[in-house]
């Protein structure tokens, strides 16, 4: 596959671009894109400990509901943070503990455009 096809099938299936988190006083835009990959990979490793067949995708979606977010998207981000947790078990928290973690992931997912 060439470059171009291989960069195309990325931004159809796998982009995070669609999120727009605005930057904070200690974080980019880039940076919160980074830290919404560690902390869904902390609570998924988290929620594995309990029931070792959940799945990054079954956690997106119960962290993604009710904010209309399309199904490919939840699928791609899925594959991305599945892709980053590989083999690890230990991410930052970004100083954040508790429901403070689902807020912050709800609110980056939350900026969420379609265009």
């Amino acid at each position: 596959m060439k470059y171009k096809e291989l960069e195309k099938l990325y931004k159809e299936n796998f982009s995070t671009g669609y999120l727009n988190p605005k930057p904070t006083s200690s974080m980019t835009s880039f940076e919160r894109k980074l830290e919404l990959i560690s902390l869904i990979c902390l609570v998924t490793y988290k929620m594995k400990l309990k029931n070792p067949d959940t799945t990054y995708y079954s956690v997106l979606m119960k962290l993604s509901d009710k904010l209309g977010l399309p199904d490919d998207f939840i699928k791609g981000l899925s594959i991305v943070c599945e892709d980053f947790g590989y083999q690890c078990t230990d991410f930052p928290n970004f100083g954040l503990k508790g429901q403070d973690i689902i807020k912050e992931i709800r609110g980056i997912l939350n900026t969420y455009l379609p265009f």
